[in-house]
């Protein structure tokens, strides 16, 4: 089975157990296995992202979000680093989930919070071997797409896109609807990750601004 493949199915099982340890805890009943069973695979979802990626070989275990199961913003962050400091062809993508504020308010937090994983997983189909994911916080997710610049870069954002327009969202709650918005750059013209990373943001907040569910800049730029 490959790797992405038993990602997949850890971060469901990491779901599941969580909410077993809930209802463990509020009736009562023993936890100390469920919390080991958490941690035991939250490690295999470590080894399976640096296996993924070379850029994340150094991530430790408090530098992956539980939520999503991606590396933080911290990793992410040192991630790019590395891939700046390569000299080799890249491209940053930050994207968020449009409306997500209205999503909370209008069904749960705990909808939401699933939503974010299922983006979460969604991300790592599209993404190919040695590509990096990773969650920004406050509802941002971030992209390293390495070798990756131009027209390759956004048809890699618009295959996401498409995704997650596509996905069943029915299953979690009847009429719910979710896209996303998407900004990319590369590094060329750029002497540091972290203006990059700016320039990604820049776009993205085009994107959102220009209607949502869309990658900036498109072909037409």
């Amino acid at each position: 089975m490959v790797p992405d493949k038993l990602r997949d199915e850890d971060l469901r099982l990491y779901q599941l157990l969580e909410q077993a340890l809930s209802e463990a805890q509020a009736s009562g009943g023993p936890v100390a296995t469920l919390e080991q069973a958490l941690q035991l695979v939250h490690e295999r979802n470590i080894l399976l992202l640096k296996a993924r990626s070379t850029l994340l070989e150094g991530v430790a275990a408090e530098e992956v979000d539980e939520l999503t199961g991606l590396p933080n913003a911290k990793a992410f962050s040192a991630a790019l680093e590395r891939a700046f400091s390569s000299n080799e062809n890249f491209s940053v993508v930050t994207f968020e989930v449009d409306q997500l504020e209205q999503i909370l308010a209008q069904f749960s937090t705990a909808l939401g919070d699933e939503v974010l994983r299922r983006v979460a997983v969604l991300v790592g189909r599209v993404l190919r071997r040695g590509d990096v994911a990773g969650w920004l916080g406050n509802g941002e997710f971030g992209l390293i797409l390495q070798g990756t610049t131009g027209d390759r870069a956004f048809g890699v954002c618009e295959r996401l896109r498409m995704a997650v327009q596509k996905h069943d969202w029915n299953t979690l709650h009847q009429g719910l609807k979710v896209t996303v918005s998407l900004g990319y750059a590369d590094r060329d013209g750029y002497t540091s990750a972290k203006e990059v990373l700016a320039r990604a943001d820049l776009f993205q907040a085009e994107a959102k601004s220009s209607g949502r569910n869309q990658t900036f800049p498109g072909s037409y730029y």
